[in-house]
């Protein structure tokens, strides 16, 4: 065998593992763009309030809804039902505009993050990234990296009006599912928060993947909450009314 011939089999393994590999380094290519709204059930299936509280003295009050309803809606609209200690509570988000309700804890509270983008909830809560959250968000592309051996592109999230809110997260998405797979999310001060785990992807809808099991863990690598989702029902026409 010619030293030629012996050559072009380890050339052209090398060229095809090195296509395979290839992360894009556009967060278009990341985007979900066939999702216009979801409805899916969550139910928490571990819960740690003193571990939740190292994140947030906040963080805590969402995992004592055992199972909520969540619904979710086109440009950034959510609303979560569930019962607390008896009594039922609702969340909704509609743009910036955030409102908590549990009447029998006598919780009633409504507040605008419109200068506070990082507060915000979004579709990347639940592990996506959607057109409407590159409006006010900046995504840098860091490197190629992989996530308990999938490959994934890793970005650095800021927000455009950074006089206003300093905050950023590191987010690892998986470029042929568009999920995100870890997130690493840090404070105003740049001191990391949380670190958010999205697992068990799954398709529940042509070209639309969702994880079915998001956990948090605090800055002690501790976990402080666990939740699973299911049921999805995708682009059903949700109406407005039910965020307002």
């Amino acid at each position: 065998m010619t030293l030629t011939r012996r050559l072009v089999g380890p050339i052209m393994l090398l060229l095809s593992a090195s296509a395979q590999a290839e992360i894009p380094r556009s967060i278009q290519d990341y985007v979900c763009r066939r999702l216009d709204d979801f409805t899916v059930t969550g139910v928490v299936a571990a819960a740690n309030q003193r571990e939740l509280g190292k994140i947030n003295k906040d963080f805590g009050f969402l995992y004592r809804f055992k199972t909520v309803l969540m619904r979710y809606k086109e440009p950034n609209k959510v609303r979560i039902e569930g019962s607390v200690e008896g009594t039922k509570g609702v969340y909704i988000v509609n743009g910036t505009v955030q409102i908590v309700s549990v009447p029998k804890l006598r919780l009633n509270t409504r507040r605008d993050f419109g200068n506070a983008p990082g507060k915000r909830k979004s579709l990347v809560d639940m592990g996506l990234v959607s057109a409407y959250y590159l409006t006010y968000a900046n995504f840098k592309f860091i490197r190629e990296g992989s996530v308990e051996g999938t490959p994934v592109g890793v970005f650095e999230i800021t927000y455009k009006d950074r006089a206003e809110d300093t905050s950023h997260h590191i987010v690892y998405i998986d470029p042929k599912t568009r999920v995100i797979l870890k997130r690493d999310a840090y404070r105003q001060d740049g001191t990391l928060q949380a670190i958010y785990y999205f697992r068990d992807v799954r398709q529940v809808a042509p070209g639309i993947w969702f994880p079915t099991r998001i956990e948090v863990q605090n800055t002690e690598r501790k976990v402080a909450g666990t939740t699973l989702y299911k049921d999805f029902k995708i682009n059903t026409g949700l109406p407005d009314s039910l965020f307002r």
